[in-house]
């Protein structure tokens, strides 16, 4: 039976569009190749590296000279507009614990709450159990520690949550720890109509299972 419910952040609650930045840093002249920029980027969700030394990096690689006024505006370009699903949100905590578990990083969370304002994202945090944000965790998603530490703090058996997600990998090692999941992506279907009857499919084959 499902009791718990750990819902990603990005194209879960609010769209991402990595294009949309990888082509906005280089129109600011980041001369980083793929590989150099996600481990960077990693670095920064892992809270390894601060939003200015994050920020001080993509500028001193530009291949001309760019205010860092251009690079974070790049970096920001990834986020979309964070949806109100409070009302949803109310009603499933009244019967399922819910967490939110998010590769993230500071500057996209100050960003996010700035566009936002403070009424919809303290009203849309404030629906959650916990929140499990990599940069002040020091560990990102699909590393196992990640799970374990969230399965720790919310008292939570893996055969008890629903973990939904929008990247297989993180989906893929959440299941091979015994975790049921989900894979969803905002900008192709609806959170509000279609959880409900993936919720009754988990819950009726666990009963199934259990010969309740």
């Amino acid at each position: 039976m499902i009791k718990q419910i750990w819902f990603d952040f990005g194209n879960i609650f609010i769209p991402v569009h990595p294009q949309s930045t990888r082509e906005a840093l280089e129109k600011c002249g980041v001369q980083m190749n793929e590989g150099q920029f996600d481990a960077l980027a990693q670095e920064f969700e892992k809270g390894e590296i601060s939003s200015k030394e994050f920020f001080q990096a993509l500028t001193m690689s530009c291949k001309f000279l760019q205010s860092s006024r251009c690079v974070k505006m790049g970096w920001d370009a990834l986020l979309g507009e964070l949806r109100d699903n409070t009302l949803f949100l109310k009603k499933l905590g009244q019967e399922y614990n819910i967490c939110l578990v998010s590769n993230t990083n500071e500057a996209h969370i100050q960003t996010i709450k700035e566009q936002s304002g403070p009424f919809l994202w303290n009203n849309f945090t404030e629906k959650f159990d916990a929140l499990f944000l990599s940069y002040e965790m020091g560990c990102r998603k699909p590393n196992p520690e990640y799970y374990d530490r969230v399965l720790d703090a919310m008292g939570a058996l893996p055969e008890e949550v629903l973990f939904i997600d929008d990247t297989q990998a993180n989906l893929d090692t959440a299941a091979e720890m015994g975790l049921h999941t989900w894979l969803f992506n905002i900008q192709e279907g609806d959170l509000e109509k279609e959880l409900p009857a993936v919720l009754a499919k988990f819950n009726e084959r666990s009963a199934s299972t259990t010969g309740v």
